[in-house]
């Protein structure tokens, strides 16, 4: 009789959800991207990021970088500011804040010559209710497949 009462009281304040970017755990009523906390805390556990540095805003290549964003798609890209700059080789992750726009993730690649914004493989949204760490990176990794895994990986949104 126990074990039903302790089963129907669990039952009654958690479920699971499915929604178009998968599963939520519900409890009370609130939805939980408890896969999106596991893949967060393993991640963190199991990533390597010593070849990731995180560019000082002092830099030639940081104030490059942020010319590089404000000329991308004017008026708006002119307000750019950012606070986060990773790179890796030739390849930079970055966070930007805009006056008008919402904040956005940009991945470049200076591999082949000048920088260069990769167009598609830029985030900006809302992710709620999962968490936005997991859902970045596995949106540029799936458009920017040749970006450095350990780039992606080493990205903790600000």
């Amino acid at each position: 009789m126990l074990l039903l009462v302790v089963l129907g009281v669990f039952l009654n304040h958690f479920s699971v959800s499915r929604k178009e970017n998968g599963w939520l755990l519900v409890v009370d009523g609130r939805e939980v991207d408890a896969l999106g906390m596991a893949h967060e805390k393993w991640g963190k556990l199991t990533r390597s990021c010593e070849r990731v540095t995180q560019l000082a805003t002092t830099s030639q290549q940081h104030s490059d970088i942020q010319k590089l964003i404000q000329t991308y798609s004017p008026p708006h890209s002119e307000s750019a500011n950012i606070v986060r700059l990773l790179t890796m080789r030739n390849w930079f992750l970055v966070a930007v804040e805009f006056k008008e726009l919402l904040p956005a993730v940009v991945l470049i690649d200076q591999s082949n010559g000048p920088a260069r914004i990769i167009p598609n493989a830029i985030w900006s949204g809302e992710t709620h209710p999962w968490l936005a760490g997991p859902v970045i990176r596995r949106y540029l990794a799936s458009k920017a497949p040749q970006a450095p895994i350990e780039l992606l990986e080493c990205f903790d949104p600000p």
